[in-house]
């Protein structure tokens, strides 16, 4: 009788071990779906670039993006991403400059902002009221799942 008790206390630990395993797989699975949200698709550089346009246009300034480049990721290798490396200028009110950025930085996107630099360089009058006109300028990168071949 102890030998079977003792293979009943086996067998539901292993149970008890099966229960885990399938409760951490599934969490598995939501960890990486949300890692996927986290991160620029493999075919979303574009896409990605339509979304800081449009952040720019939400904050109202004129913007241009300047240059946007791959660049290699060690510690994302395991996953099969790499950065997106992105230079942006932007041109408008102070309040509106400093919109954009916030969006920028609340972006959910694993968005790692490397330069700012942020200048005056003229005024203009609207309806005889100064209005001083800022530019600035974002170095940044974001990761991307690297495109498939």
């Amino acid at each position: 009788s102890i030998n079977i008790e003792d293979q009943i206390k086996i067998e539901l630990k292993k149970e008890d071990m099966r229960i885990l395993m399938k409760e951490d797989i599934a969490s598995g699975k939501i960890y990486e779906e949300r890692l996927m949200d986290y991160l620029v698709s493999s075919i979303g550089t574009v896409g990605f670039i339509e979304i800081l346009e449009g952040l720019a246009s939400s904050s109202n300034v004129k913007s241009e993006i300047k240059s946007v480049s791959n660049k290699s990721y060690d510690k994302g290798n395991a996953i099969g991403a790499e950065f997106i490396a992105v230079n942006m200028h932007v041109i408008g009110e102070w309040k509106n400059v400093h919109l954009f950025l916030e969006f920028l930085e609340s972006y959910p996107l694993k968005i790692d902002i490397k330069r700012v630099s942020m200048s005056k360089f003229s005024d203009y009058f609207v309806k005889g009221k100064n209005i001083p006109e800022w530019h600035g300028n974002f170095e940044f990168t974001v990761v991307k799942f690297k495109e498939k071949k």
